[in-house]
């Protein structure tokens, strides 16, 4: 006999815990409604336990569709990369706990369980349901704080450039994962951060750095500075990044400043999220 109620409350505690798992695994946290509205749409996803037995394909499809529809309702569809790994988490935990549960099933031949169309119910008060979710959780939680990586304190330089005439001065970053190039003298850039550094630049720059992110590609360069495109291309998108040619570019030390004969630096839309540089520089820049 299964009770609708049960089976419900069961499956909102089930995926509260899940979807919290699944937003440590994924780097996100969910407001506690949106937490909410996530486990009610997991909820009521385990009604199908009530329909007739389906071919595998169409219960594979289900589970991975209502896994997106309980994560989207949970983070939000705003990213569309950080939802699907999300969603991935979170169908993953499903399956292996499903998993799990089906292999005592087999092993023991209990009658603690009824599955159908790959959703199982479990005759288990709701008070160990939760407590079990809990764990579970925990244990995500702490293998996240024990395995997270610790970053390196980033070594900066100063770097100086001139710009419509004014010079500028910006701390620089290492970042080897930085491999842009000038197209036109096939040399490393600097990668400036617009946000970040905006207040240093020209109001010239400005105004058309400004177009240019807002989408109108179309926008003049400030007269007498050189515009270079710079084909980026990350995980998440490509594109091509707005930059100008300058008379070159130094490295600013204790016993003066030293030419690096780099020509050319690039802007990017976003802050690099960092009061320490507002710039980077790949391992060949110096």
């Amino acid at each position: 006999m299964v009770y609708l109620d049960v089976l419900l409350l069961t499956n909102f505690l089930l995926a509260y815990f899940l979807l919290l798992a699944a937003g440590a695994l994924s780097g996100q946290r969910a407001p506690f409604g949106r937490m909410l509205a996530g486990s009610g749409v997991a909820a009521l996803s385990a009604l199908i336990l009530f329909v007739p037995e389906q071919p595998y394909p169409v219960q594979t499809a289900y589970k991975l569709a209502t896994a997106v529809a309980a994560t989207a309702a949970a983070f939000g569809w705003q990213n569309r990369r950080r939802l699907l790994t999300a969603a991935c988490w979170y169908a993953a935990l499903n399956i292996a706990l499903a998993g799990l549960v089906l292999l005592v099933l087999l092993g023991t031949g209990t009658q603690l369980l009824d599955t159908a169309n790959l959703t199982v119910y479990l005759h288990i008060s709701p008070l160990l349901l939760l407590v079990l979710s809990g764990v579970c959780c925990a244990g995500v939680e702490l293998a996240m704080r024990l395995f997270a990586r610790r970053e390196l304190p980033s070594k900066t330089q100063g770097l100086e450039f001139e710009l419509c005439g004014q010079p500028i001065r910006l701390r620089a970053a290492l970042d080897t994962g930085c491999h842009l190039k000038d197209p036109i003298t096939c040399l490393p850039v600097l990668l400036v951060s617009y946000p970040d550094a905006r207040a240093r630049l020209p109001g010239a720059v400005c105004g058309f750095l400004d177009s240019w992110f807002a989408g109108q590609a179309q926008a003049d360069p400030p007269p007498g500075v050189r515009l270079r495109l710079v084909p980026c291309g990350t995980a998440a998108e490509k594109s091509l990044l707005p930059g100008f040619a300058v008379p070159g570019i130094s490295l600013i030390t204790e016993n003066g400043v030293l030419g690096l004969g780099r020509s050319a630096v690039v802007f990017a839309p976003r802050s690099f999220g960092s009061a320490a540089y507002e710039a980077l520089y790949g391992s060949d820049f110096l």
